[in-house]
């Protein structure tokens, strides 16, 4: 490896970069930017600070906070003073930061607002463990004793410590943790999971070593994904800072998203699934709504674009005919959908969850190349990339350098190399249940690898339908399948255990509420739309155009519309926004159960 801990990488290329700006944000309107001297000065004060206050090499101390500049600023001097950081999710409620916080045993929270810090109100009672805050943003707060970020900058610039932080990162061990990230927790108390300073900068480094020929100077790579996610942490933070040619700019949210999109032009970004089927929705609903002759162009050009596909994963020169049609259909319909993205964009990286092979193949059409990946927390997160010069739409690409991946005999989808994690944190039985005694991950993903060497993802294995009549199902795909339709935005199927398949579709409500106005249906409440004859046929429409093309077993035999649309503050969705099945199925278990009680299909077992 290149360098033994992240502080190291982040100083080494402090000096590489002097003068340069490193990170970008918005206040107050206005783009501000921060140069790699002004970034490497206030970590070592802060750093400072954090030694004066009393943190020790090994402490735990907690980050509450949404993506902002003084995120990166705590990530590294946490680190540098040999300390472990833990983030938190900007979304948690204090019941889940009171868990975090008792169960790292963390010393000391970094919050970033005063809503953040409300948040302790209740639960600081209960965190016996914590002897410091200190908040980001100036707050004026009854929450016991607070510090500000502004407050220990100044006490490390006056500490006259420099020397104990020079030995204390000296000190800093590879195979030391640098983090322990807690996952979600679906299925119980979330897990902390322990990444050392090799994990994650063999993950930067083979990561970027397959993407570096996409990669120049003067990047500029826009952040939106949450930095408490491993994803965002490694693809969108340490990648860049491991090859120090760009810059990072932050979004403001994800709801300005298009908007920072126009403004920054980035060259590239790192996304998941979920925001691309929603720019794929959008795109689709505006080309239905307009006029037949638009219409036809831009369905033409999406062909024009798809009959080109081939030659450019060939790497081959188009022949003439299509290279007309192509450069037309560029100039009627890929330039304004690249322009929608700042029209500068060289690729974006999806991870997280499997992309559609629809999607994939759609944007590469229109002039968008996706590069998927695949990876866990407990991974650092990434173990196989698809290579920028011969991806394979469908699948999840190849292993990085340094990674072993294998198929265990039931599908299972197995790992090893320096980006597995140590373990989880105070929890050695739940560790030896997923890394056995060679070293191998067992991530809990089906999957299967093709003869030329990719990687295919069909789904969780704790996802697998096994119906009443002994079928096995992979949800996955006949979802993503379903959120292809423009009328549907979120679909979960259930069926385990169960007679045959039913699904909860989450209608795109603003196509459904354009439908309505074109074809002149008046309705007062979201539940009337949806239970008018005109739209239950659409939706209708929608599954059994999906259940052609499955096994009978497979197909969707009821259905029934949330009013709701999943959010992360309803607890439906991750931070990154993957459903949360098992919230889903809680809450709206009534409605399932009123799906099954008039059984009007055969099981599946009988279907056959």
């Amino acid at each position: 490896m290149k360098y033994k801990t992240i502080p190291e990488m982040f100083y080494k290329q402090t000096e590489v970069n002097k003068g340069k700006v490193v990170r970008r944000h918005k206040k107050d309107g206005t783009w501000i930017d921060i140069t790699w001297d002004e970034a490497r000065e206030r970590v070592e004060s802060f750093a400072l600070g954090l030694i004066k206050l009393g943190i020790h090499a090994k402490d735990r101390v907690s980050l509450l906070s949404e993506n902002r500049d003084e995120w990166y600023i705590s990530d590294l001097a946490v680190q540098s003073v040999g300390a472990v950081l833990v983030p938190i999710y900007a979304t948690n409620t204090p019941q889940q930061i009171k868990y975090i916080l008792n169960n790292s045993e963390s010393v000391a929270l970094i919050v970033s607002t005063a809503p953040q810090l409300g948040k302790l109100r209740d639960v600081k009672k209960d965190i016996p463990g914590l002897k410091y805050i200190i908040t980001l943003d100036e707050v004026v707060s009854d929450i016991g004793n607070i510090m500000q970020f502004n407050g220990i900058l100044a006490l490390g610039r006056s500490s006259g410590l420099k020397d104990e932080l020079n030995k204390r990162m000296a000190g800093i061990l590879s195979e030391d943790i640098a983090t322990i990230i807690y996952t979600s927790g679906t299925t119980g108390d979330p897990k902390g999971v322990m990444l050392t300073h090799k994990n994650l900068l063999s993950n930067a480094e083979s990561s970027y070593e397959v993407l570096k020929s996409e990669i120049g100077e003067g990047e500029v790579i826009l952040s939106f994904l949450p930095l408490s996610h491993s994803f965002a942490r490694t693809a969108d933070y340490y990648v860049p800072m491991f090859h120090g040619k760009g810059v990072q700019v932050l979004a403001e949210s994800l709801e300005k998203l298009p908007e920072n999109l126009i403004e920054v032009k980035p060259t590239m970004f790192v996304s998941v699934p979920r925001v691309f089927e929603k720019v794929y929705g959008k795109v689709i609903s505006q080309v239905e709504a307009d006029k037949p002759m638009k219409k036809k162009i831009f369905y033409w050009a999406v062909s024009v674009g798809k009959q080109a596909t081939p030659y450019y994963l060939g790497n081959k020169p188009l022949p003439f005919p299509l290279s007309m049609k192509h450069r037309l259909a560029a100039a009627l319909v890929f330039k304004k959908i690249k322009g929608a993205v700042g029209g500068r964009l060289k690729f974006a990286t999806s991870g997280g969850a499997p992309l559609p092979k629809e999607l994939g193949e759609f944007f590469f059409a229109l002039g968008i190349k996706i590069i998927e990946g695949y990876g866990l927390t407990e991974t650092s997160p990434v173990l196989t990339v698809n290579p920028p010069d011969k991806f394979k739409f469908g699948t999840v690409g190849k292993p990085i350098p340094g990674c072993e991946i294998k198929i265990a005999t039931d599908g299972e989808v197995l790992a090893r190399g320096p980006m597995i994690m140590k373990g989880y944190y105070k929890k050695p039985e739940a560790t030896k249940e997923v890394i056995d005694e060679n070293g191998w991950f067992h991530t809990g993903d089906i999957g299967f690898i093709d003869n030329e060497g990719y990687l295919h993802i069909t789904d969780r294995k704790k996802d697998i339908i096994v119906t009443a009549g002994g079928k096995n199902i992979a949800p996955q795909p006949i979802e993503n399948k379903l959120k292809m339709n423009k009328y549907i935005e979120e679909v979960v199927i259930i069926g385990d255990r169960k007679p045959y398949c039913v699904a909860l579709l989450v209608p795109s409500y603003e196509v459904l509420e354009d439908t309505a106005k074109k074809e002149g249906i008046t309705y007062n409440s979201k539940e009337e739309l949806l239970s008018n004859p005109h739209i239950k046929t659409l939706m209708e429409d929608a599954v059994e155009e999906v259940n052609k093309g499955l096994a009978r077993y497979e197909t969707i035999k009821k259905f029934a519309l949330i009013p709701s649309l999943f959010t992360q503050e309803t607890g439906e969705l991750t931070p990154t926004l993957k459903v949360k099945r098992w919230a889903v199925e809680q809450k709206y278990k009534k409605t399932v159960d009123e799906l099954y009680e008039t059984q009007s299909s055969k099981p599946d077992s009988e279907a056959e």
